[in-house]
């Protein structure tokens, strides 16, 4: 059984009484010292070492020396050294030294690390993601319509409960179409947000330019390059000196007719149509959504579907001509030597400082499909053009050989 008795004994041969706080302790390290040697050589001690009746009521100890509660015991398990009794003891009246088992802080410095990790990996390593997962989650990114995509809060769910609400699929469905709309109207006048990842792996938001407003551009880049740089909207400053002028000349017609109107404007026509066929593609999966989208397969299947056609649609406007991936895949270097294709497959992952690249993680994956969906794009586009231009002619030759055969 547990002794529950008081462990402090005023009477003690081996703690004599303390000392009022008022007071110091006259000589108490000498004193303390000289009765712990005399008591320990007199054998009164327990089997830990030390004699129950003898400790302070500022030292807790384990249970084997008379703990005087359970929670003491369960916490402070290990008996102090008869140096820590020591130590204790030659404190001030008034100042009460606890003595007890240092916790371990193996659980918690394990924890630490595992924050620390959490902390400095992103929720997904991008690592570890594959090139198939980045183009899908990027095309979801560009334009309204991913079940788990909420643009407006530049946030990506993965909680499915998301999607079991039946007013929730539907009006999501009603606004992503109502959303790909809006862009239609932003890419028709001024521009659109779209939104992207960057290197970090963190969704951003940007702006492309609509129609109007690369119109827009075109009128300023081709004045201020007549004006061999006197009217210059936008720029801080105007060039200086002749050849400074020439230079400005040369690079303002070269961006008003290939970055303006070679594929500012074709780029904004395709976007147009993408919006267009996109808001399409949302009213069609209200009818799902609203039948088998209150099944949890029936969600699953849904989303699987809707989400791959988004994906779809995005690719194949993306590699006919006018596309964003057609212009990378045609890109040149003329400076640098690089000839369309090999320019596009040699750039990194992650390119700054072009508007083609900026936007998009440039993988392998995304760039095999886009590669190959361009060439196949361009083989199309020229048998479409000669097919058509051949039938002319056939058809022309064949009116010209029967009216010669009425003639004779």
């Amino acid at each position: 059984m547990m002794n529950t008795q008081p462990i402090f004994d005023s009477g003690s041969t081996l703690f004599p009484r303390p000392f009022p706080v008022n007071e110091g302790p006259r000589g108490a390290a000498d004193t303390f010292g000289t009765i712990l040697d005399a008591s320990l050589s007199q054998g009164r001690t327990c089997t830990a070492g030390l004699y129950p009746d003898s400790l302070p009521t500022g030292i807790r100890l384990g249970s084997n020396l008379y703990s005087p509660s359970n929670s003491i015991l369960s916490d402070y398990p290990s008996p102090p050294l008869c140096r820590q009794v020591a130590m204790a003891y030659a404190q001030p009246a008034g100042s009460e030294k606890v003595i007890q088992r240092p916790v371990s802080t193996a659980p918690i410095r394990k924890e630490l690390a595992a924050a620390d990790v959490q902390h400095a990996a992103p929720a997904k390593d991008s690592l570890l993601v594959s090139g198939w997962q980045k183009y899908k989650d990027e095309q979801l990114l560009r334009n309204p319509g991913g079940d788990h995509y909420y643009l407006e809060e530049n946030r990506v769910s993965e909680n499915p409960r998301d999607r079991e609400s039946f007013l929730t699929r539907l009006g999501k469905d009603l606004s992503d179409s109502f959303g790909n709309v809006n862009n239609f109207f932003g890419n028709l006048l001024m521009g659109s947000k779209f939104r992207y990842r960057d290197e970090n792996n963190m969704i951003r938001e940007a702006t492309q330019r609509g129609l109007v407003g690369t119109c827009v551009d075109f009128v300023k880049d081709l004045g201020s390059a007549l004006s061999f740089g006197l009217w210059h909207p936008g720029d801080e400053k105007g060039p200086q000196g002749g050849m400074e002028r020439l230079s400005h000349v040369g690079s303002k017609l070269k961006k008003a007719l290939l970055d303006d109107v070679v594929e500012g404007i074709p780029q904004s026509v395709n976007h147009m149509a993408k919006n267009l066929a996109l808001a399409g593609l949302n009213l069609v999966q209200v009818l799902p959504d609203a039948t088998i989208g209150n099944l949890e397969r029936g969600r699953t299947l849904t989303t699987t579907l809707f989400d791959n056609g988004q994906v779809m649609v995005e690719y194949l406007t993306d590699v006919i001509p006018s596309g964003d991936a057609w212009f990378r895949v045609h890109a040149s270097s003329l400076l640098e030597g690089n000839v369309p294709i090999l320019y596009n497959l040699q750039m990194s992952e992650n390119s700054k400082g072009d508007a083609r690249w900026q936007y998009v993680r440039n993988t392998p994956f995304r760039k095999t499909i886009e590669t190959v969906g361009t060439i196949l794009a361009d083989i199309a586009t020229i048998g479409l053009a000669g097919q058509s231009g051949f039938s002319t002619n056939q058809n022309g030759d064949k009116q010209r050989l029967l009216n010669s055969l009425l003639e004779h």
